[in-house]
Protein backbone atom coordinates (compact mmCIF):
# COMPACT_ATOMS: atom_id res chain seq x y z
CA UNK A 1 0.00 0.00 0.00
CA UNK A 2 1.51 3.27 -0.83
CA UNK A 3 2.25 5.98 1.71
CA UNK A 4 -0.50 8.83 2.51
CA UNK A 5 0.01 12.33 3.24
CA UNK A 6 -3.47 13.38 4.71
CA UNK A 7 -4.99 10.87 2.70
CA UNK A 8 -3.30 11.52 -0.93
CA UNK A 9 -0.78 9.29 -2.15
CA UNK A 10 2.81 10.37 -0.67
CA UNK A 11 3.93 10.20 -4.35
CA UNK A 12 2.00 12.98 -5.43
CA UNK A 13 3.12 15.31 -2.06
CA UNK A 14 5.69 16.20 0.25
CA UNK A 15 4.75 19.15 1.69
CA UNK A 16 0.36 20.27 0.81
CA UNK A 17 -1.60 22.61 1.34
CA UNK A 18 -3.58 22.35 4.65
CA UNK A 19 -6.39 24.45 4.17
CA UNK A 20 -8.20 25.83 1.42
CA UNK A 21 -10.00 29.72 1.75
CA UNK A 22 -12.82 29.56 -1.41
CA UNK A 23 -13.66 33.22 -1.75
CA UNK A 24 -16.85 32.40 -3.50
CA UNK A 25 -18.08 35.90 -4.71
CA UNK A 26 -17.34 39.28 -4.25
CA UNK A 27 -20.96 40.48 -3.51
CA UNK A 28 -21.54 41.71 -0.41
CA UNK A 29 -24.29 43.76 1.30
CA UNK A 30 -21.82 45.49 3.43
CA UNK A 31 -19.56 48.25 2.92
CA UNK A 32 -16.74 48.25 4.81
CA UNK A 33 -13.81 50.66 4.32
CA UNK A 34 -11.23 48.13 5.10
CA UNK A 35 -12.43 45.34 2.71
CA UNK A 36 -9.72 44.56 -0.53
CA UNK A 37 -12.59 42.73 -2.75
CA UNK A 38 -13.62 44.88 -5.89
CA UNK A 39 -16.51 47.26 -4.81
CA UNK A 40 -17.62 47.18 -8.54
CA UNK A 41 -19.15 44.21 -8.27
CA UNK A 42 -21.16 43.50 -11.30
CA UNK A 43 -18.02 43.69 -13.55
CA UNK A 44 -16.15 40.80 -11.28
CA UNK A 45 -19.80 38.66 -10.85
CA UNK A 46 -19.81 37.78 -14.57
CA UNK A 47 -17.01 35.56 -14.20
CA UNK A 48 -18.00 33.83 -11.23
CA UNK A 49 -17.41 30.64 -11.27
CA UNK A 50 -19.93 28.21 -11.47
CA UNK A 51 -21.03 25.12 -8.67
CA UNK A 52 -19.55 22.74 -10.55
CA UNK A 53 -16.26 24.76 -11.34
CA UNK A 54 -16.29 25.59 -7.51
CA UNK A 55 -16.55 21.34 -6.67
CA UNK A 56 -13.61 20.57 -9.08
CA UNK A 57 -11.88 23.25 -7.75
CA UNK A 58 -12.71 21.46 -3.71
CA UNK A 59 -11.25 17.80 -5.79
CA UNK A 60 -8.36 19.42 -6.98
CA UNK A 61 -7.21 20.77 -3.45
CA UNK A 62 -8.32 18.15 -1.81
CA UNK A 63 -6.36 15.26 -3.91
CA UNK A 64 -3.28 17.79 -3.06
CA UNK A 65 -4.27 17.13 0.34
CA UNK A 66 -6.13 20.01 1.61
CA UNK A 67 -8.30 18.93 4.68
CA UNK A 68 -10.21 22.36 5.73
CA UNK A 69 -12.26 24.45 3.71
CA UNK A 70 -13.28 28.38 4.04
CA UNK A 71 -15.92 29.57 2.54
CA UNK A 72 -15.69 33.06 2.32
CA UNK A 73 -16.24 35.92 -0.17
CA UNK A 74 -17.46 38.75 -0.37
CA UNK A 75 -20.83 37.30 1.16
CA UNK A 76 -21.05 33.56 0.59
CA UNK A 77 -24.52 33.50 1.77
CA UNK A 78 -25.53 35.83 -1.49
CA UNK A 79 -24.81 32.71 -3.91
CA UNK A 80 -28.10 29.91 -3.67
CA UNK A 81 -25.31 27.22 -4.63
CA UNK A 82 -23.35 27.36 -1.04
CA UNK A 83 -25.59 24.33 0.58
CA UNK A 84 -24.40 22.28 -2.18
CA UNK A 85 -21.01 23.56 -2.22
CA UNK A 86 -21.00 21.98 1.78
CA UNK A 87 -22.21 18.94 0.88
CA UNK A 88 -19.79 18.39 -1.50
CA UNK A 89 -17.33 19.41 0.46
CA UNK A 90 -18.50 17.12 3.55
CA UNK A 91 -18.49 13.97 0.78
CA UNK A 92 -14.78 14.97 0.21
CA UNK A 93 -14.06 15.30 3.95
CA UNK A 94 -13.39 18.49 4.70
CA UNK A 95 -13.75 20.07 7.97
CA UNK A 96 -15.55 23.08 6.80
CA UNK A 97 -16.21 26.52 7.78
CA UNK A 98 -18.93 29.13 6.26
CA UNK A 99 -16.78 32.63 7.14
CA UNK A 100 -20.09 35.30 6.98
CA UNK A 101 -21.51 38.92 8.06
CA UNK A 102 -24.64 37.01 8.74
CA UNK A 103 -26.71 38.83 6.24
CA UNK A 104 -29.03 36.10 4.65
CA UNK A 105 -28.43 33.40 7.29
CA UNK A 106 -31.66 32.08 8.34
CA UNK A 107 -33.32 29.65 10.56
CA UNK A 108 -34.00 27.85 7.22
CA UNK A 109 -30.11 27.76 6.01
CA UNK A 110 -28.59 26.91 8.88
CA UNK A 111 -30.67 23.59 8.77
CA UNK A 112 -29.94 22.70 5.58
CA UNK A 113 -25.99 23.82 6.89
CA UNK A 114 -26.33 21.25 9.95
CA UNK A 115 -27.94 18.79 7.01
CA UNK A 116 -25.37 19.01 4.46
CA UNK A 117 -22.68 18.33 7.07
CA UNK A 118 -20.98 22.25 7.44
CA UNK A 119 -18.53 21.95 10.56
CA UNK A 120 -18.59 25.80 11.84
CA UNK A 121 -20.18 29.07 10.90
CA UNK A 122 -17.85 31.87 11.87
CA UNK A 123 -20.20 35.21 12.38
CA UNK A 124 -17.87 38.05 11.67
CA UNK A 125 -18.55 40.98 13.80
CA UNK A 126 -16.50 44.31 13.17
CA UNK A 127 -16.68 45.46 16.68
CA UNK A 128 -18.59 44.70 19.94
CA UNK A 129 -20.03 47.70 20.27
CA UNK A 130 -22.85 48.41 17.99
CA UNK A 131 -21.74 52.09 17.29
CA UNK A 132 -18.45 50.93 15.92
CA UNK A 133 -20.20 47.87 14.06
CA UNK A 134 -22.34 49.97 12.35
CA UNK A 135 -19.82 52.70 11.29
CA UNK A 136 -17.06 50.20 10.07
CA UNK A 137 -19.62 48.35 7.67
CA UNK A 138 -21.25 51.55 6.91
CA UNK A 139 -24.92 48.89 7.83
CA UNK A 140 -26.68 48.54 10.46
CA UNK A 141 -26.31 44.98 10.88
CA UNK A 142 -25.10 44.69 14.37
CA UNK A 143 -28.52 43.75 15.69
CA UNK A 144 -28.68 41.13 12.79
CA UNK A 145 -25.57 39.47 14.07
CA UNK A 146 -27.00 39.27 17.63
CA UNK A 147 -30.20 38.25 16.67
CA UNK A 148 -28.37 35.03 14.49
CA UNK A 149 -26.35 34.14 16.94
CA UNK A 150 -29.33 34.31 19.57
CA UNK A 151 -31.57 31.92 17.65
CA UNK A 152 -28.89 29.43 17.30
CA UNK A 153 -27.20 28.41 20.66
CA UNK A 154 -25.26 25.42 19.58
CA UNK A 155 -21.25 25.39 19.54
CA UNK A 156 -19.84 25.55 16.01
CA UNK A 157 -21.78 28.94 15.05
CA UNK A 158 -19.34 31.22 17.13
CA UNK A 159 -18.42 34.91 16.56
CA UNK A 160 -15.28 36.01 15.07
CA UNK A 161 -14.14 39.61 15.21
CA UNK A 162 -12.30 41.29 13.15
CA UNK A 163 -11.08 44.70 14.95
CA UNK A 164 -10.51 47.46 12.70
CA UNK A 165 -9.43 51.09 14.16
CA UNK A 166 -12.14 53.21 12.51
CA UNK A 167 -9.77 56.83 13.36
CA UNK A 168 -6.89 55.19 11.08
Amino acid sequence: MAIQNNGVAASVTHTQPLWLLAEITYRCPLHCAFCYNPTDYDKHTQNELSTEQWINVLRDARKLGALQLGISGGEPLLRDDIEEIVIEAKKLGYYSNLITSGVGLTEKRIQAFKEGGLDHIQLSMHDITEEINNFITNTKTFELKKKSRSNDQEPWLSYGTQRCDPSL
